[in-house]
C-alpha cells in the first residue's frame, strides 16, 4: 500500500472515556473542531440551525424576481446542465422546484463527446425555438463568454448557476449564483452544482411556495448524490446535506432511484442504510454511466420519472451501459497500466493515447492510475487530426496552472487543481508531454511518487472499544475532507488464519494483544493475493478502520484490515 504516514503522531497516555472517547477528543482537535461549538455542530448537525439561508447569495433576489417574472409571463424557463451526476441532478432540482412553483421547464444536455462542457450555440438554438426567455445554466456557464454573448443579442437572460473555479472576467449574465465569485457575501463557498441549485430552489420556495418549504427536502437525496459524487468536501453546510440527503435516500420517494436499487441488487433497507460509499461506488457510477455510453438525458429522465414501469425501462438500460462501462474501463486500465510500468517507471507523469479509448472513460481512466501510481496522469483519444482527453492530478500538483503555462499548445483546455480536460493537434503531442513532463519533474523535485497511506493515530488494544465505534459513527458520513478514521496497532498476534469470499481472496483473521489480554476479529478484502503465505503465531502490525460485523444476530467490532506489516 505505500509508505505509512502518521497524522497524529501521539496519543495521550489516558484510556479514559469521559464525554467522548480519548481518540476521539484527538481525532477532533486534529480535524479542526477544538472548541465545544464547533465539536457539537460536526458531531450532530442540524438541518434548521446549520443550513444557511439562500438569500445570503448576493444576487439571489435578483435572480427569484427574474425567475417570477417569467412565471407571471406564462414564459418557459430553459435549464442547461452538465452531463456529469453533478449537473444531471441540478437539471432535476431546478426543474423539479421551477415546475412546482407553476413554471414549464425545457431542459437541454449536451453530449459529451460532440458537444462538450459549457453551454453551447446548438442549446441556445433549442432555446430559442421552444421559444425560452430566460435559461439557468447548472454546474456550468461560468467560462462561456461568447456563448452568453450570442444568447443576449437573441434576447435570452442567461443565469449562472456554477461552483468552478471564477474567471478575471465574468460573462455578460444577467445574474451570477457561485459561491466562489470575488466579494461574494455567501458564507460557504464549498457548495458544488447541486448544492447551489438547491440554493435557488430553496429561495423559490420561500418567493413563491412558503406553504411547502418542508416538502423540499424530499429532494435532498437528489442533492446528496450530486455533492458525493462532485467529492466536495463533507463540511459545514455540505456536511449536512450529506446526512440528511442519506436518511431520504433511505426513504426516497423517486420511483427512478427505487427501481435503479431494484434492478441493480443494491439493498437498501433497516439493516442496510445508505451511506457516502453507496453513492460514490454505486449510484454516482451508473448516473455517469449515462453520458459516458449514451446521453445524461437518460440518467436525468430516470430520476425525473413517475411512472414505476417506465421507470424500470429506465433503470435496466442505465444498468446495461454502466456494466458495460466496468468492462471497458477495466481492459483500459489494464492497458494503461502496463503503459505506466513499461514507460514511465522512473518519471513523474504518466502518458498514453490512443485511437480506440472511448472518450467517455479516459477521465475515470486517469483517475484510477493517477491514485494506483500516485502520478499526474494524462489519458486521451486520439482523433484523426485532434486528441482530447482528460487529466487526473496528486494533491502536491495543481494541474490546471501546469496546464496553463503549456496553453500555447493546446487548442482549449479547463478544470480545477486536481482534474482537467484539454483537446491538442496531434503534432503536438510529443512537445507537450516533453514540456509538461518537464514542468512535473521540476515542480515534484525531491517529493516520493508512490502511494501514502494516510493514519490517523496508533492504538493501544484497549483503546478499542464500543464507545469508540459509537463515536466514530457520529463522524459519517466520510467523504473529502472528513475522511473515515484509519488507526494501526502495533506487535499483534494473529491466532487464526482463513481465506474466504468468492476465489479466496479475502483474509479473514483472528488477532490477540501481545499480552492476550484481547483479541479482535479481522477482515482483510482482497488482501489474500498479498499475503499468501501469512500463517497462525505470526506478529504483525496492521492498519485499519473501525467497522460493525453483525453474525447470528450479535454485533461486535471488526477490524476492516488496510494493510498489515510482518515483524522481523
Amino acid at each position: 500500500m505505500g509508505e505509512w504516514k502518521y497524522r497524529i503522531e501521539s496519543l495521550p497516555e489516558s484510556t479514559a472515556e469521559g464525554k467522548y472517547h480519548p481518540v476521539t477528543e484527538a481525532l477532533l482537535t486534529a480535524r479542526g473542531y477544538v472548541d465545544e461549538t464547533a465539536r457539537e455542530r460536526f458531531l450532530f448537525p442540524n438541518f434548521d440551525r446549520d443550513i444557511h439561508s439562500p438569500f445570503l447569495f448576493a444576487q439571489m433576489e435578483r435572480v427569484v424576481e427574474r425567475i417570477g417574472l417569467a412565471k407571471k409571463a406564462g414564459e418557459p424557463v430553459g435549464v442547461f446542465g452538465d452531463y456529469d451526476a453533478d449537473g444531471v441532478t441540478s437539471s432535476v432540482i431546478m426543474r423539479e422546484a421551477l415546475e412546482a412553483i407553476g413554471v414549464s421547464v425545457s431542459v437541454f444536455i449536451p453530449e459529451k463527446l460532440s458537444e462538450g462542457h459549457g453551454l453551447n450555440v446548438n442549446a441556445i438554438d433549442f432555446f430559442e425555438r421552444a421559444g425560452v426567455r430566460l435559461v439557468l445554466t447548472l454546474d456550468c456557464g461560468i467560462t462561456n463568454h461568447n456563448e452568453i454573448t450570442e444568447a443576449k443579442k437573441r434576447g435570452i437572460d442567461i443565469i449562472v448557476i456554477d461552483h468552478h473555479n471564477v474567471p478575471e472576467v465574468l460573462p455578460e449574465a444577467f445574474a451570477i449564483i457561485n459561491p466562489k465569485l470575488s466579494g461574494e457575501t455567501y458564507p460557504f463557498r464549498e457548495l458544488c452544482g447541486a448544492g447551489a441549485s438547491f440554493k435557488v430552489a430553496q429561495a423559490l420556495y420561500a418567493r413563491y411556495l412558503p406553504q411547502a418549504a418542508d416538502q423540499l427536502k424530499w429532494i435532498l437525496d437528489v442533492v446528496a448524490v450530486g455533492t458525493i459524487a462532485d467529492v466536495m468536501p463533507l463540511i459545514d453546510e455540505n456536511r449536512v446535506i450529506a446526512k440528511y440527503g442519506l436518511i431520504v435516500l433511505g426513504k426516497t420517494r423517486r420511483v427512478g432511484f427505487q427501481e435503479m436499487f431494484s434492478v441493480s441488487n443494491i439493498k437498501m433497507d433497516d439493516s442496510a442504510r445508505p451511506d457516502a460509499r453507496m453513492i460514490g461506488f454505486q449510484i454516482a457510477p451508473r448516473i455517469n454511466a449515462a453520458s459516458r455510453m449514451a446521453h445524461a438525458m437518460l440518467a436525468h429522465d430516470l430520476l425525473m420519472e413517475k411512472d414505476r414501469a417506465h421507470a424500470r425501462v429506465l433503470a435496466l438500460e442505465l444498468d446495461a451501459h454502466n456494466i458495460a462501462r466496468q468492462k471497458i474501463s477495466a481492459t483500459l486500465a489494464d492497458e494503461v497500466r502496463q503503459v505506466a510500468s513499461e514507460k514511465y517507471a522512473d518519471r513523474k507523469f504518466i502518458f498514453a493515447a490512443g485511437e480506440h479509448f472511448p472518450f467517455g472513460i479516459v477521465g475515470l481512466i486517469a483517475g484510477r492510475i493517477a491514485s494506483e501510481f500516485h502520478k499526474p496522469t494524462c489519458v486521451l483519444t486520439k482523433g484523426r487530426e485532434t486528441s482530447q482527453g482528460s487529466l487526473r492530478s496528486i494533491p502536491e500538483l495543481n494541474i490546471i496552472e501546469t496546464l496553463e503555462v503549456c496553453g500555447d499548445l493546446l487548442v482549449k483546455f479547463g478544470g480545477h487543481s486536481q482534474a482537467a480536460g484539454m483537446t491538442i493537434r496531434n503534432e503536438n503531442l510529443e512537445a507537450f508531454y516533453d514540456k509538461f513532463n518537464g514542468l512535473v519533474e521540476k515542480h515534484l523535485t525531491g517529493i516520493v511518487t508512490q502511494p501514502e497511506l494516510w493514519i490517523d493515530a496508533r492504538l493501544k488494544p484497549e483503546h478499542v472499544s464500543s464507545q469508540l465505534m459509537r463515536d466514530i459513527r457520529l463522524f459519517a458520513p466520510f467523504g473529502e475532507s472528513n475522511p473515515e478514521p484509519v488507526f494501526m496497532l502495533e506487535d499483534i498476534r494473529v491466532s487464526e488464519v482463513r481465506l474466504v469470499g468468492n476465489g479466496s481472496k479475502h483474509l479473514k483473521l483472528k488477532l490477540a494483544s501481545a499480552n492476550g489480554g484481547k483479541s479482535f476479529d479481522a477482515i482483510g478484502f482482497s488482501l489474500a493475493g498479498a499475503f499468501p503465505d501469512l500463517r497462525k503465531g505470526e506478529r504483525v502490525d496492521v492498519v485499519f478502520q473501525l467497522n460493525e460485523n453483525t453474525w447470528n444476530g450479535s454485533t461486535g467490532i471488526q477490524l476492516k484490515l488496510l494493510d498489515l506489516r510482518r515483524k522481523s
